[in-house]
């Protein structure tokens, strides 16, 4: 009788199903009442508008959470005339940031309002981060991971007839950093939130293609045959 330990692995792929674009308004400037002025009227409209995409179905959720008013100390040098050496001195700045997340089902909406904020003053988009709906991670992990079984199932199926034994028995099952001994820990599946491919086709419109979300799932384990 001999012991298999093996491995066993799956990735699936998954069109996207929601676009969360991660926005920040913010300013700088010496007046501090008229930065923090400009960036409240901005991220009011925007929060509007999220709004606005909420009821209308085009988004499932925004959030507008932080908001930072912070005071930017800059050093300067003074040159003076008459050959004399150059003073140096600061200026004390204000500067503010404030975040608005919204997550789309609608891409096509997801898609015109990024071209719409785009040429906000004080609106910077970070980031858009591509995912699965919440209601079907729980499917999709769960075929992810019976595939990682009949992957390693496979495997030790292989081992066993290429070492002219019979038909293996599992053992035991392990998720990855849980067998006894091994370093290192982690989820046994993973969830890769796919970029953006950007092409502009003018100004203020932006062709948004998602890569496919991947799905991975990672087991360890032992058989007897």
């Amino acid at each position: 009788m001999a012991t298999l330990s093996v491995s066993g692995s799956a990735t699936h792929r998954h069109r996207a199903e929601r676009g969360v674009v991660h926005l920040s308004v913010g300013f700088e400037g010496d007046d501090r009442e008229k930065v923090v002025r400009d960036t409240a009227g901005v991220h009011a409209r925007l929060t509007e508008q999220a709004t606005a995409w909420r009821r209308q179905e085009a988004a499932t959720w925004w959030s507008a959470q932080s908001v930072t008013v912070g005071v930017v100390t800059e050093a300067v040098t003074d040159r003076s005339d008459g050959g004399e050496p150059s003073r140096a001195s600061s200026v004390v700045r204000f500067r503010t940031r404030a975040a608005v997340d919204v997550r789309f089902s609608d891409f096509d909406a997801l898609a015109s309002w990024v071209g719409d904020v785009a040429v906000e003053p004080g609106v910077t988009i970070e980031w858009i981060e591509w995912s699965l709906s919440h209601a079907r991670r729980p499917e999709v992990e769960k075929a992810v991971r019976v595939a990682a079984i009949a992957d390693a199932v496979g495997r030790a199926g292989d081992y066993a007839e290429a070492l002219g034994l019979g038909q293996p028995t599992l053992q035991s099952v392990f998720e990855p950093g849980l067998r006894p001994g091994a370093s290192g820990g982690g989820s046994p599946f993973g969830l890769a939130r796919a970029a953006a491919t950007f092409s502009t086709g003018g100004p203020t419109t932006f062709d948004l293609h998602p890569d496919d979300i991947e799905v991975t799932a990672e087991v360890s384990a032992d058989f007897v045959a």
